[in-house]
């Protein structure tokens, strides 16, 4: 059965990584679920984790092949790579990690039967990135200080096109510019309003744009100080972002003092 594939920001837990006691039909079931749902999303592994079960199991799809792996335990580790990882528990993401380039794993197959295998390249870092599920964390362990900062960065905005202390293509002071940009908007429709109001309800309407204006004023402040900020997370970013901050603000004061004589010659 195809499951639904647990993502960030799920947490990760303890109760998770459970060694499998029972050979059952439950078992077979696990690992169905886990290579029906692979192939539905088309991955190469998924540990039980990911499905939303807390027991020590990996299927790992090879060549049209499952490799089916319970209750793995790492028993050799050789030399380190540095691979660029993606992983469906954050969708749309990568990162550079640090791994083993071999490894022997020492498991059980669903037959109960103690098995060994030795692995490298992609397999090993597959294995390694499905048993830090089973372990109750995830590749984020596996990256230095300066990758963390990095993927952070792509986790906090959702793109995967960031690089080291690049400027991302989405800020999170755009969304202050689209409450202005809205705000505006309203304000117009409230000036264009005005010409259908009788005197009572224009005097509402004036109060009402006051209060409008008032918070665009509070707003573009805020995006100000903001937008300053999070340029300043990025150190290519600190010189053209100040440019555009500034020039932003200029065209949103233009519209303000627009704004304001509008409201001043029709409302007042």
């Amino acid at each position: 059965m195809i499951k639904e594939i647990t993502q960030y920001p799920t947490v990760m837990s303890l109760e998770f990584g459970g060694p499998v006691r029972h050979f059952d039909e439950s078992l077979l079931e696990l690992i169905q679920d886990l290579k029906d749902t692979i192939e539905a999303n088309n991955l190469n592994a998924l540990a039980a984790f990911q499905i939303g079960s807390p027991l020590a199991v990996m299927v790992i799809k090879q060549n049209g092949d499952f490799l089916e792996i319970i209750n793995p335990v790492i028993i050799k580790r050789e030399g380190t790579i540095t691979p660029t990882e993606s992983t469906a528990y954050f969708p749309s993401l990568s990162a550079t990690t640090k791994r083993y380039e071999k490894i022997k794993v020492m498991y059980e197959d669903r037959d109960a039967k103690q098995q060994f295998l030795s692995a490298e390249g992609d397999l090993a870092v597959t294995i390694q990135r499905k048993a830090d599920y089973l372990l109750g964390a995830n590749f984020r362990i596996r990256m230095t200080e300066e990758e963390k900062q990095l993927f952070d960065n792509k986790l906090e905005f959702g793109t995967d096109e960031i690089d080291h202390n690049d400027c991302p293509t989405v800020f999170k002071k755009d969304r202050i510019l689209h409450l202005i940009k809205y705000g505006f908007i309203l304000g117009v429709l409230g000036l264009l309003l005005s010409f259908f109001l009788n005197t009572e309800t224009v005097h509402i309407l004036k109060s009402a744009e006051n209060t409008l204006m008032l918070i665009l004023l509070l707003l573009m402040v805020v995006y100000f100080f903001y937008a300053q900020y999070e340029g300043k997370q990025y150190k290519h970013c600190t010189s053209c972002q100040i440019g555009n901050i500034i020039g932003t603000l200029l065209i949103l004061s233009v519209k303000m003092i627009l704004l304001f004589l509008g409201n001043y010659f029709l409302l007042w």
